[in-house]
């Protein structure tokens, strides 16, 4: 799943799973507030209750999960007169793993925990009140669509006009500019796993994946690197305003124009690509962002890292 997490209940517990289409909220009246999903004491709880108490007690949860829908039908809007879909042997096999990797998870944390085995189906009746089938139907659904938006995030890419760059940031600015000089005639990537205070210092200062215009707040920095050259050394530039603002150095690995042409003219080139290069996460969070800058759910932010 996104971000390296296991297979979550919550939407199992809270929503019995999957809800009938013609009580999607997003298609038809108000969200079912009112209708219960679950009892207390034998006092009904509603989605209401249940959205009332993440909202006040676990806000970030949340908007997570509140992001996870609004995303999910983003992605779901975008790629259905675009005709992306996946082919189903891939999200069957996909599925299946996502459930190996759950029961032994289970099994793994009973064992850790009680010292004794663990029926994964039975855990997951106890738990949840929901079936191992119920449970693959919500895997398998979120698996098609995190891998559609595998190849909404390529296509995009392919069809923009991208960078590829390798960073280095350090703590001030006259070391950065010494950094600058060596970097010009040294290997890059080299000073960036000895000087660099960035994530990917220990990657040469790689940025996975390709940028895109939108993804690079700074217009001092989006100007510059989409007028470089390959192999071109820049800056340093100041990450903010203030005293012990740290600087960034990039070097431009690539400079890549926009191709032409419909998903289904390049779904085999997508589809070969993702299977040599699969979206890494940092390449899906520009994409997420992207998408909700699109549609209107935040203000244009972001940055190379």
């Amino acid at each position: 799943m996104r971000g390296g997490g296991g297979v979550g209940l919550a939407i199992c517990i809270a929503g019995a799973c999957a809800a009938p289409a013609e009580q999607d909220p997003w298609r038809a009246g108000a969200p079912p507030a009112a209708e219960t999903v679950g009892w207390i004491d034998e006092r009904p709880v509603t989605y209401g209750d249940v959205a009332r108490y993440l909202r006040t007690k676990e806000p970030e949860a949340f908007a997570r999960g509140l992001e996870g829908l609004v995303i999910e039908r983003i992605t779901l809007g975008e790629s259905r007169p675009m005709g992306v879909t996946v082919p189903r042997a891939l999200v069957d096999r996909e599925t299946s793993k996502r459930m190996s990797d759950w029961e032994r998870n289970v099994r793994a944390a009973a064992a850790e925990q009680t010292g004794e085995e663990v029926d994964p189906a039975l855990w997951l009746q106890r738990v949840a009140g929901a079936s191992l089938a119920e449970l693959r139907s919500w895997v398998q659904h979120h698996t098609e669509v995190e891998l559609i938006q595998d190849r909404l995030v390529r296509y995009e890419a392919l069809t923009s006009a991208r960078v590829e760059i390798s960073l280095i940031l350090v703590e001030d600015e006259a070391r950065a500019r010494e950094l600058v000089a060596e970097a010009r005639s040294g290997e890059f990537g080299a000073l960036a796993k000895k000087r660099s205070i960035h994530p990917t210092a220990a990657d040469g200062g790689r940025i996975p994946g390709a940028l895109l215009p939108l993804d690079i707040a700074n217009a001092e920095v989006r100007d510059a690197l989409f007028r470089a050259k390959k192999g071109e050394v820049l800056g340093p530039f100041a990450t903010r305003s203030g005293e012990k603002a740290p600087f960034e150095i990039y070097r431009v690995d690539a400079t890549l124009s926009p191709r032409k042409g419909s998903y289904a003219e390049l779904a085999k080139e997508i589809t070969r690509d993702l299977e040599t290069s699969p979206v890494a996460v940092a390449e899906y969070e520009r994409w997420r962002t992207r998408v909700l800058v699109r549609h209107g759910f935040l203000v244009a932010e972001g940055g190379p890292d």
